[in-house]
Protein backbone atom coordinates (compact mmCIF):
# COMPACT_ATOMS: atom_id res chain seq x y z
CA UNK A 1 0.00 0.00 0.00
CA UNK A 2 1.15 3.58 -1.22
CA UNK A 3 2.52 5.41 1.81
CA UNK A 4 -0.20 8.47 0.50
CA UNK A 5 -2.92 5.68 0.95
CA UNK A 6 -1.65 5.08 4.08
CA UNK A 7 -2.24 8.57 5.24
CA UNK A 8 -5.74 8.89 3.66
CA UNK A 9 -6.89 5.99 5.89
CA UNK A 10 -5.38 7.10 9.31
CA UNK A 11 -7.11 10.95 8.69
CA UNK A 12 -10.26 8.52 7.86
CA UNK A 13 -10.08 7.21 11.42
CA UNK A 14 -9.05 10.70 12.86
CA UNK A 15 -12.38 11.96 11.10
CA UNK A 16 -14.54 9.53 12.97
CA UNK A 17 -12.69 9.71 16.30
CA UNK A 18 -13.63 13.58 15.99
CA UNK A 19 -16.79 13.00 15.54
CA UNK A 20 -17.08 10.51 18.41
CA UNK A 21 -15.46 12.65 20.57
CA UNK A 22 -17.72 15.56 19.47
CA UNK A 23 -21.47 13.79 19.90
CA UNK A 24 -20.40 12.63 23.34
CA UNK A 25 -19.10 16.36 24.63
CA UNK A 26 -21.68 17.94 23.21
CA UNK A 27 -24.47 15.44 24.02
CA UNK A 28 -27.40 16.12 21.23
CA UNK A 29 -27.12 16.09 17.47
CA UNK A 30 -25.95 19.04 15.89
CA UNK A 31 -25.62 20.42 12.35
CA UNK A 32 -21.41 20.54 12.46
CA UNK A 33 -21.21 16.72 13.28
CA UNK A 34 -22.16 16.05 9.12
CA UNK A 35 -18.17 17.04 8.40
CA UNK A 36 -16.30 14.51 9.98
CA UNK A 37 -18.76 11.72 8.43
CA UNK A 38 -18.36 13.36 5.37
CA UNK A 39 -14.27 13.58 5.71
CA UNK A 40 -14.40 10.39 6.39
CA UNK A 41 -16.12 9.00 3.09
CA UNK A 42 -13.66 10.93 0.91
CA UNK A 43 -10.57 9.85 2.55
CA UNK A 44 -11.71 6.32 2.68
CA UNK A 45 -13.22 7.07 -1.39
CA UNK A 46 -9.57 8.70 -2.03
CA UNK A 47 -7.61 6.01 -0.46
CA UNK A 48 -9.67 3.09 -2.68
CA UNK A 49 -9.17 5.42 -5.69
CA UNK A 50 -5.37 5.07 -5.07
CA UNK A 51 -5.35 1.71 -4.36
CA UNK A 52 -7.53 0.17 -7.49
CA UNK A 53 -4.79 -1.98 -8.82
CA UNK A 54 -4.53 -4.04 -5.52
CA UNK A 55 -8.07 -3.64 -4.79
CA UNK A 56 -8.79 -5.63 -8.34
CA UNK A 57 -6.40 -8.09 -7.94
CA UNK A 58 -7.55 -9.02 -4.61
CA UNK A 59 -11.19 -9.07 -5.65
CA UNK A 60 -9.82 -11.31 -8.84
CA UNK A 61 -8.47 -13.70 -6.33
CA UNK A 62 -10.18 -17.13 -5.93
CA UNK A 63 -9.72 -16.87 -2.18
CA UNK A 64 -11.43 -13.60 -2.41
CA UNK A 65 -14.44 -14.94 -4.31
CA UNK A 66 -14.74 -17.70 -2.12
CA UNK A 67 -14.65 -15.63 1.08
CA UNK A 68 -17.34 -12.85 -0.67
CA UNK A 69 -19.69 -16.19 -1.33
CA UNK A 70 -19.47 -17.06 2.49
CA UNK A 71 -19.92 -13.17 3.62
CA UNK A 72 -23.38 -12.90 0.84
CA UNK A 73 -24.73 -16.48 2.65
CA UNK A 74 -24.03 -15.19 6.40
CA UNK A 75 -25.55 -11.64 4.76
CA UNK A 76 -28.44 -13.37 3.60
CA UNK A 77 -28.85 -15.77 6.49
CA UNK A 78 -29.12 -12.38 8.60
CA UNK A 79 -31.37 -10.83 6.56
CA UNK A 80 -33.89 -13.69 6.99
CA UNK A 81 -32.98 -13.74 10.69
CA UNK A 82 -34.26 -9.82 10.95
CA UNK A 83 -37.50 -10.61 8.99
CA UNK A 84 -38.40 -13.14 11.21
CA UNK A 85 -37.78 -11.27 13.88
CA UNK A 86 -39.68 -8.16 12.56
CA UNK A 87 -42.74 -10.36 11.33
CA UNK A 88 -42.80 -12.15 14.84
CA UNK A 89 -42.85 -9.00 16.58
CA UNK A 90 -45.94 -7.55 14.57
CA UNK A 91 -47.65 -11.07 13.88
CA UNK A 92 -47.72 -13.11 17.10
CA UNK A 93 -49.66 -15.50 19.06
CA UNK A 94 -50.17 -15.79 23.04
CA UNK A 95 -51.16 -19.06 24.76
CA UNK A 96 -52.79 -18.25 28.13
CA UNK A 97 -52.46 -21.27 29.88
CA UNK A 98 -53.41 -19.73 33.44
CA UNK A 99 -56.62 -21.26 35.39
CA UNK A 100 -58.46 -17.97 34.94
CA UNK A 101 -57.15 -16.65 31.99
CA UNK A 102 -55.82 -13.51 33.51
CA UNK A 103 -53.01 -13.14 30.55
CA UNK A 104 -55.76 -12.71 28.41
CA UNK A 105 -57.67 -9.29 28.06
CA UNK A 106 -61.70 -10.00 28.51
CA UNK A 107 -64.27 -9.85 26.06
CA UNK A 108 -65.34 -6.48 27.50
CA UNK A 109 -61.85 -4.92 27.28
CA UNK A 110 -61.23 -6.42 23.45
CA UNK A 111 -65.14 -4.94 22.55
CA UNK A 112 -64.37 -1.59 24.34
CA UNK A 113 -60.70 -1.07 22.38
CA UNK A 114 -62.05 -2.37 18.97
CA UNK A 115 -64.68 0.28 19.16
CA UNK A 116 -62.47 3.22 19.19
CA UNK A 117 -63.24 5.73 16.67
CA UNK A 118 -59.73 7.80 17.35
CA UNK A 119 -56.41 7.52 18.86
CA UNK A 120 -56.21 7.10 22.89
CA UNK A 121 -53.64 8.66 24.79
CA UNK A 122 -52.33 7.08 27.89
CA UNK A 123 -49.93 9.12 29.77
CA UNK A 124 -48.20 7.54 32.46
CA UNK A 125 -46.50 10.22 35.10
CA UNK A 126 -43.65 9.30 37.34
CA UNK A 127 -40.69 10.76 38.71
CA UNK A 128 -37.44 9.23 37.89
CA UNK A 129 -35.44 8.14 41.61
CA UNK A 130 -38.99 6.94 43.19
CA UNK A 131 -38.86 3.71 44.82
CA UNK A 132 -40.94 0.90 42.52
CA UNK A 133 -41.83 2.99 40.19
CA UNK A 134 -39.23 1.48 37.46
CA UNK A 135 -41.10 -1.77 38.40
CA UNK A 136 -44.44 -0.14 38.05
CA UNK A 137 -43.54 1.07 34.40
CA UNK A 138 -42.84 -2.38 33.28
CA UNK A 139 -45.90 -3.75 34.43
CA UNK A 140 -48.03 -1.13 33.35
CA UNK A 141 -46.28 -1.48 29.19
CA UNK A 142 -46.54 -4.74 29.61
CA UNK A 143 -50.26 -4.94 30.72
CA UNK A 144 -51.17 -1.75 28.48
CA UNK A 145 -49.15 -3.96 25.39
CA UNK A 146 -51.97 -6.57 25.48
CA UNK A 147 -54.73 -3.55 24.78
CA UNK A 148 -52.62 -1.98 21.95
CA UNK A 149 -51.92 -5.23 20.29
CA UNK A 150 -55.79 -5.38 19.70
CA UNK A 151 -55.79 -1.35 18.45
CA UNK A 152 -53.68 0.58 16.63
CA UNK A 153 -55.19 3.90 18.04
CA UNK A 154 -54.11 3.62 21.12
CA UNK A 155 -51.17 5.51 22.41
CA UNK A 156 -49.14 5.07 25.52
CA UNK A 157 -46.49 7.88 26.32
CA UNK A 158 -44.29 8.13 29.59
CA UNK A 159 -43.44 11.99 31.31
CA UNK A 160 -41.29 12.47 33.70
CA UNK A 161 -42.41 15.04 36.14
CA UNK A 162 -39.51 16.99 36.43
CA UNK A 163 -39.14 16.97 32.29
CA UNK A 164 -42.20 18.00 31.49
CA UNK A 165 -43.73 20.68 34.41
CA UNK A 166 -46.08 22.07 31.96
CA UNK A 167 -48.23 18.21 31.36
CA UNK A 168 -47.62 17.87 35.20
CA UNK A 169 -49.18 20.85 36.33
CA UNK A 170 -51.93 20.47 33.25
CA UNK A 171 -52.84 16.81 34.93
CA UNK A 172 -52.95 18.37 38.45
CA UNK A 173 -50.11 15.81 39.24
CA UNK A 174 -47.87 15.78 42.13
CA UNK A 175 -46.96 12.53 43.07
CA UNK A 176 -44.09 11.11 41.44
CA UNK A 177 -45.17 6.78 42.43
CA UNK A 178 -46.80 6.56 38.93
CA UNK A 179 -50.35 8.29 37.84
CA UNK A 180 -51.90 7.21 34.60
CA UNK A 181 -54.65 9.25 32.52
CA UNK A 182 -56.55 8.27 29.54
CA UNK A 183 -58.27 10.42 27.07
CA UNK A 184 -59.77 10.73 24.68
CA UNK A 185 -62.19 12.92 22.17
CA UNK A 186 -62.09 15.31 25.30
CA UNK A 187 -62.90 13.20 28.33
CA UNK A 188 -60.36 12.33 30.90
CA UNK A 189 -60.44 9.80 33.36
CA UNK A 190 -57.58 9.30 36.07
CA UNK A 191 -56.81 5.30 37.74
CA UNK A 192 -54.29 4.41 40.06
CA UNK A 193 -54.50 0.79 40.17
CA UNK A 194 -52.43 -0.88 37.91
CA UNK A 195 -54.69 -3.77 36.52
CA UNK A 196 -57.45 -4.39 33.85
CA UNK A 197 -59.81 -4.15 35.83
CA UNK A 198 -58.99 -0.34 36.60
CA UNK A 199 -57.99 0.75 33.10
CA UNK A 200 -61.17 -0.77 31.52
CA UNK A 201 -63.33 0.81 33.94
CA UNK A 202 -61.73 4.14 32.84
CA UNK A 203 -61.81 3.13 29.40
CA UNK A 204 -65.75 2.89 29.51
CA UNK A 205 -65.91 5.87 31.44
CA UNK A 206 -64.03 8.04 28.39
CA UNK A 207 -65.65 6.37 25.88
CA UNK A 208 -69.40 6.58 26.74
CA UNK A 209 -70.88 9.60 24.77
CA UNK A 210 -73.01 10.26 28.01
CA UNK A 211 -73.63 9.27 31.70
CA UNK A 212 -76.98 6.65 32.17
CA UNK A 213 -78.70 7.69 35.19
CA UNK A 214 -80.28 4.57 37.22
CA UNK A 215 -83.09 4.68 39.44
CA UNK A 216 -83.36 3.27 42.49
CA UNK A 217 -86.35 3.05 44.01
CA UNK A 218 -87.16 3.38 47.95
CA UNK A 219 -89.97 3.92 50.03
CA UNK A 220 -90.65 0.52 50.98
CA UNK A 221 -88.10 -0.79 52.95
CA UNK A 222 -85.56 -1.55 50.06
CA UNK A 223 -81.78 -1.88 51.26
CA UNK A 224 -79.91 1.37 51.51
CA UNK A 225 -77.21 2.63 49.05
CA UNK A 226 -75.10 3.77 51.69
CA UNK A 227 -74.65 0.56 54.15
CA UNK A 228 -71.34 -0.69 53.38
CA UNK A 229 -70.92 -2.48 56.51
CA UNK A 230 -73.63 -5.28 56.38
CA UNK A 231 -73.23 -8.06 54.40
CA UNK A 232 -76.08 -7.87 52.10
CA UNK A 233 -75.83 -4.07 52.11
CA UNK A 234 -75.44 -2.93 48.33
CA UNK A 235 -73.27 0.13 48.93
CA UNK A 236 -70.74 -2.23 46.97
CA UNK A 237 -73.16 -2.11 44.35
CA UNK A 238 -73.51 1.51 43.73
CA UNK A 239 -70.32 2.15 43.54
CA UNK A 240 -69.40 -0.58 41.22
CA UNK A 241 -72.26 1.08 38.84
CA UNK A 242 -70.72 4.87 39.43
CA UNK A 243 -67.45 3.11 38.35
CA UNK A 244 -68.56 2.27 35.07
CA UNK A 245 -69.66 4.95 35.08
CA UNK A 246 -73.68 5.44 35.62
CA UNK A 247 -74.96 8.02 37.71
CA UNK A 248 -77.16 6.57 40.71
CA UNK A 249 -80.06 8.45 41.88
CA UNK A 250 -82.29 7.77 45.17
CA UNK A 251 -86.03 7.35 43.90
CA UNK A 252 -88.90 7.79 46.63
CA UNK A 253 -91.68 5.66 44.76
CA UNK A 254 -94.46 6.69 47.37
CA UNK A 255 -93.78 10.18 47.31
CA UNK A 256 -93.15 10.51 43.32
CA UNK A 257 -94.71 7.61 41.31
CA UNK A 258 -93.48 8.57 37.93
CA UNK A 259 -90.33 7.76 36.75
CA UNK A 260 -88.43 10.40 35.42
CA UNK A 261 -88.33 10.79 31.96
CA UNK A 262 -84.23 10.92 31.87
CA UNK A 263 -84.30 7.55 33.51
CA UNK A 264 -81.55 5.30 31.49
CA UNK A 265 -83.21 2.45 33.92
CA UNK A 266 -84.75 1.86 37.10
CA UNK A 267 -84.19 -0.66 39.98
CA UNK A 268 -86.11 -2.13 42.67
CA UNK A 269 -84.22 -4.40 45.37
CA UNK A 270 -86.45 -6.31 47.82
CA UNK A 271 -89.39 -4.09 49.29
CA UNK A 272 -90.34 -5.19 52.49
CA UNK A 273 -93.36 -3.15 52.67
CA UNK A 274 -96.66 -3.56 50.28
CA UNK A 275 -96.59 -1.39 47.02
CA UNK A 276 -99.93 0.97 47.00
CA UNK A 277 -102.05 1.00 43.72
CA UNK A 278 -100.65 4.10 42.52
CA UNK A 279 -97.20 3.08 42.79
CA UNK A 280 -97.95 -0.25 40.66
CA UNK A 281 -99.43 2.16 38.77
CA UNK A 282 -96.44 4.31 38.01
CA UNK A 283 -94.50 1.35 36.88
CA UNK A 284 -96.38 -0.23 34.52
CA UNK A 285 -96.63 3.44 33.24
CA UNK A 286 -92.86 3.58 32.66
CA UNK A 287 -92.80 0.12 30.98
CA UNK A 288 -95.58 0.89 28.52
CA UNK A 289 -93.19 4.09 28.35
CA UNK A 290 -90.29 1.97 26.82
CA UNK A 291 -89.22 1.93 30.21
CA UNK A 292 -86.39 -0.57 31.55
CA UNK A 293 -86.75 -2.12 35.26
CA UNK A 294 -85.04 -4.36 36.93
CA UNK A 295 -86.17 -6.12 40.11
CA UNK A 296 -84.99 -7.99 42.52
CA UNK A 297 -87.52 -9.81 44.86
CA UNK A 298 -87.62 -12.34 47.88
CA UNK A 299 -89.41 -15.35 48.10
CA UNK A 300 -93.05 -14.59 49.99
CA UNK A 301 -92.49 -10.79 49.67
CA UNK A 302 -93.07 -9.56 46.23
CA UNK A 303 -95.18 -6.90 48.22
CA UNK A 304 -98.00 -6.15 45.13
CA UNK A 305 -95.70 -6.22 42.45
CA UNK A 306 -96.81 -9.68 41.45
CA UNK A 307 -99.95 -7.55 39.79
CA UNK A 308 -96.90 -6.47 36.99
CA UNK A 309 -95.85 -10.01 36.76
CA UNK A 310 -98.85 -11.49 36.17
CA UNK A 311 -99.78 -8.98 33.14
CA UNK A 312 -96.50 -10.57 31.75
CA UNK A 313 -97.75 -13.74 32.29
CA UNK A 314 -95.20 -14.15 34.87
CA UNK A 315 -95.85 -16.41 38.46
CA UNK A 316 -93.46 -15.67 41.19
CA UNK A 317 -93.79 -19.51 42.95
CA UNK A 318 -92.51 -17.83 46.48
CA UNK A 319 -90.62 -20.84 47.13
CA UNK A 320 -87.22 -22.15 47.88
CA UNK A 321 -84.74 -23.83 45.38
CA UNK A 322 -82.15 -25.26 46.90
CA UNK A 323 -78.80 -27.63 44.88
CA UNK A 324 -78.38 -31.03 45.44
CA UNK A 325 -75.01 -31.82 46.40
CA UNK A 326 -73.17 -35.46 47.06
CA UNK A 327 -71.53 -36.37 50.23
CA UNK A 328 -69.85 -39.09 51.65
CA UNK A 329 -72.80 -40.42 53.47
CA UNK A 330 -74.90 -39.89 50.19
CA UNK A 331 -76.99 -37.16 48.60
CA UNK A 332 -77.79 -34.58 51.02
CA UNK A 333 -79.04 -30.68 50.16
CA UNK A 334 -76.86 -28.04 50.30
CA UNK A 335 -78.46 -25.20 52.17
CA UNK A 336 -77.58 -21.54 52.30
CA UNK A 337 -75.84 -20.96 49.14
CA UNK A 338 -77.64 -22.03 45.57
CA UNK A 339 -75.77 -22.45 42.94
CA UNK A 340 -76.89 -21.38 39.29
CA UNK A 341 -75.02 -22.72 36.19
CA UNK A 342 -77.43 -23.02 33.37
CA UNK A 343 -77.39 -19.76 31.37
CA UNK A 344 -79.83 -18.52 28.27
CA UNK A 345 -77.90 -19.04 25.15
CA UNK A 346 -80.09 -16.83 23.08
CA UNK A 347 -79.94 -13.40 25.10
CA UNK A 348 -77.35 -11.00 24.78
CA UNK A 349 -77.24 -10.79 28.67
CA UNK A 350 -76.02 -14.40 29.32
CA UNK A 351 -74.56 -15.67 26.21
CA UNK A 352 -71.13 -14.66 26.59
CA UNK A 353 -71.03 -16.72 30.43
CA UNK A 354 -68.56 -19.55 29.98
CA UNK A 355 -70.02 -22.57 30.19
CA UNK A 356 -67.91 -23.47 33.31
CA UNK A 357 -69.42 -20.08 35.22
CA UNK A 358 -71.59 -20.01 37.93
CA UNK A 359 -73.79 -17.53 39.83
CA UNK A 360 -74.38 -17.41 43.98
CA UNK A 361 -77.81 -16.77 45.48
CA UNK A 362 -79.35 -17.38 48.84
CA UNK A 363 -81.78 -19.38 49.19
CA UNK A 364 -83.53 -17.93 46.11
CA UNK A 365 -87.00 -18.28 44.66
CA UNK A 366 -88.40 -19.66 40.88
CA UNK A 367 -90.76 -18.09 38.27
CA UNK A 368 -93.17 -19.92 35.98
CA UNK A 369 -94.43 -18.78 32.63
CA UNK A 370 -98.16 -18.30 32.46
CA UNK A 371 -100.31 -17.42 29.50
CA UNK A 372 -97.42 -14.82 27.83
CA UNK A 373 -99.67 -11.87 26.16
CA UNK A 374 -99.14 -11.42 22.74
CA UNK A 375 -96.29 -8.52 21.86
CA UNK A 376 -93.94 -10.21 24.77
CA UNK A 377 -91.36 -12.20 24.50
CA UNK A 378 -90.14 -14.53 27.94
CA UNK A 379 -86.36 -15.56 28.38
CA UNK A 380 -85.11 -18.00 30.98
CA UNK A 381 -81.82 -16.16 32.03
CA UNK A 382 -80.84 -18.30 34.67
CA UNK A 383 -81.74 -21.16 35.88
CA UNK A 384 -80.46 -24.16 38.80
CA UNK A 385 -79.26 -27.50 37.14
CA UNK A 386 -81.52 -30.40 37.26
CA UNK A 387 -80.37 -31.46 40.36
CA UNK A 388 -81.80 -28.77 42.31
CA UNK A 389 -85.16 -29.37 44.70
CA UNK A 390 -87.97 -26.59 46.03
CA UNK A 391 -89.39 -26.36 49.19
CA UNK A 392 -92.30 -24.33 50.58
CA UNK A 393 -90.10 -23.19 53.48
CA UNK A 394 -86.63 -23.51 55.06
CA UNK A 395 -87.68 -26.03 57.69
CA UNK A 396 -87.05 -28.81 55.18
CA UNK A 397 -88.40 -32.34 56.77
CA UNK A 398 -89.23 -34.00 53.27
CA UNK A 399 -87.48 -33.81 50.10
CA UNK A 400 -89.61 -31.75 47.28
CA UNK A 401 -89.72 -31.54 44.07
CA UNK A 402 -86.74 -32.57 41.63
CA UNK A 403 -85.72 -30.10 38.83
CA UNK A 404 -84.35 -27.17 36.55
CA UNK A 405 -86.33 -24.05 37.97
CA UNK A 406 -85.76 -20.48 36.34
CA UNK A 407 -84.13 -17.93 39.27
CA UNK A 408 -84.27 -15.06 36.19
CA UNK A 409 -86.39 -13.64 33.56
CA UNK A 410 -86.22 -11.23 31.23
CA UNK A 411 -89.17 -10.12 29.53
CA UNK A 412 -89.28 -7.67 26.63
CA UNK A 413 -91.63 -6.12 23.91
CA UNK A 414 -94.84 -4.63 24.01
CA UNK A 415 -96.59 -3.67 27.17
CA UNK A 416 -100.06 -4.51 27.48
CA UNK A 417 -102.45 -1.40 26.16
CA UNK A 418 -98.87 0.73 25.12
CA UNK A 419 -100.02 3.38 22.73
CA UNK A 420 -96.01 4.56 22.39
CA UNK A 421 -94.88 1.75 20.30
CA UNK A 422 -92.25 1.66 22.34
CA UNK A 423 -90.58 -1.55 23.96
CA UNK A 424 -90.08 -2.20 27.05
CA UNK A 425 -87.27 -4.53 29.05
CA UNK A 426 -87.74 -5.96 32.69
CA UNK A 427 -85.18 -8.43 34.43
CA UNK A 428 -86.54 -10.42 37.70
CA UNK A 429 -84.85 -11.93 39.91
CA UNK A 430 -85.81 -14.20 42.85
CA UNK A 431 -83.70 -13.47 45.02
CA UNK A 432 -81.74 -9.92 46.53
CA UNK A 433 -78.75 -11.24 48.64
CA UNK A 434 -76.44 -11.77 45.60
CA UNK A 435 -76.21 -8.19 45.17
CA UNK A 436 -74.93 -7.22 48.55
CA UNK A 437 -71.50 -6.30 49.65
CA UNK A 438 -70.81 -9.81 50.34
CA UNK A 439 -71.59 -11.95 47.74
CA UNK A 440 -71.68 -9.39 45.01
CA UNK A 441 -68.57 -10.14 43.56
CA UNK A 442 -68.84 -14.05 44.10
CA UNK A 443 -68.07 -15.05 40.68
CA UNK A 444 -70.54 -14.44 37.89
CA UNK A 445 -72.55 -12.34 40.18
CA UNK A 446 -70.77 -8.62 38.95
CA UNK A 447 -71.26 -9.90 36.00
CA UNK A 448 -75.03 -10.81 35.72
CA UNK A 449 -75.57 -7.28 37.18
CA UNK A 450 -73.52 -5.32 34.29
CA UNK A 451 -74.44 -7.24 31.83
CA UNK A 452 -78.29 -6.40 32.87
CA UNK A 453 -77.44 -2.63 33.28
CA UNK A 454 -75.67 -2.36 29.85
CA UNK A 455 -78.42 -4.17 28.04
CA UNK A 456 -81.23 -2.30 29.95
CA UNK A 457 -79.58 1.22 29.49
CA UNK A 458 -79.79 -0.17 25.56
CA UNK A 459 -75.22 -0.54 25.51
CA UNK A 460 -75.06 -3.76 24.20
CA UNK A 461 -71.44 -3.16 23.22
CA UNK A 462 -70.63 -3.05 27.03
CA UNK A 463 -72.45 -6.77 27.17
CA UNK A 464 -69.35 -9.31 28.32
CA UNK A 465 -67.44 -10.87 31.16
CA UNK A 466 -65.62 -8.09 33.04
CA UNK A 467 -62.00 -8.42 33.48
CA UNK A 468 -60.83 -11.87 35.38
CA UNK A 469 -58.85 -11.13 38.80
CA UNK A 470 -55.79 -13.04 39.83
CA UNK A 471 -56.24 -16.71 40.71
CA UNK A 472 -53.47 -19.53 41.82
CA UNK A 473 -53.27 -21.66 39.12
CA UNK A 474 -52.82 -25.22 40.54
CA UNK A 475 -51.43 -28.49 39.08
CA UNK A 476 -52.43 -31.65 40.92
CA UNK A 477 -51.03 -35.16 40.25
CA UNK A 478 -52.87 -38.31 40.98
CA UNK A 479 -50.89 -40.93 42.59
CA UNK A 480 -50.38 -42.69 39.11
CA UNK A 481 -49.34 -39.67 37.57
CA UNK A 482 -46.71 -38.76 40.09
CA UNK A 483 -45.19 -41.82 39.45
CA UNK A 484 -45.29 -41.48 35.51
CA UNK A 485 -43.57 -38.80 35.79
CA UNK A 486 -40.80 -40.08 38.36
CA UNK A 487 -39.94 -43.11 36.01
CA UNK A 488 -40.19 -41.86 32.64
CA UNK A 489 -38.44 -38.23 33.17
CA UNK A 490 -37.42 -37.31 36.40
CA UNK A 491 -34.69 -40.64 37.05
CA UNK A 492 -34.73 -41.57 32.70
CA UNK A 493 -33.55 -38.31 31.57
CA UNK A 494 -30.37 -37.15 33.73
CA UNK A 495 -29.26 -41.05 33.73
CA UNK A 496 -29.74 -40.35 29.54
CA UNK A 497 -27.78 -37.33 29.78
CA UNK A 498 -25.63 -38.15 32.26
CA UNK A 499 -24.62 -41.63 29.69
CA UNK A 500 -24.02 -39.17 26.73
CA UNK A 501 -21.88 -36.88 28.50
CA UNK A 502 -19.70 -39.86 29.61
CA UNK A 503 -19.85 -41.41 25.92
CA UNK A 504 -18.64 -38.38 24.26
CA UNK A 505 -15.99 -37.62 26.92
CA UNK A 506 -14.47 -41.18 26.61
CA UNK A 507 -14.68 -40.87 22.47
CA UNK A 508 -12.70 -37.79 22.80
CA UNK A 509 -9.85 -38.87 24.99
CA UNK A 510 -9.51 -41.65 22.91
CA UNK A 511 -9.32 -40.43 19.66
Amino acid sequence: MERMSKILLSLAGISVLGFVITRFLVGVWIPFLWIPIGLFFVFVFAALYRERKSVTVFLSMKTTKHGMNMGALIGLVFVVLVVANFLSIRHYKVWDFSGSHINTLSDQSIKLVKSLKGDLWVRFFYKKGTEGVDEQRKQFRDLLKKYQDQSASIKLEFIELNERPDLAEKFGVTKGSGSVFLEYQGQRNRIEKIDEQDVTNALVKVTREKDKIVYFIGGHGEKSLEDSREGDGINALKLMLENNRYVVKPLALNLNAKIPEDADAAVMIGPNQRLLDYEIQGLEDYLRRGGSLFVALKSRQTQGFEKVLSTLGIVPMNNYVLNLVETPAGTGIQQGQTIATVFSSSSEITKVFDKNGALVFRNPMSFRRQNTPEGVSIDDLVKVPESSMSFESLDIKDNGPQGSYTLAMLAKGKFPGSTTGKEFNLIVIGETEFLGNQLLGQILNRDLVLNSMAFLSKEENLISVTPKENQVTKLILTDSMFYLFVFLFAIPLPLFLLGTSVTLWMKRRHA
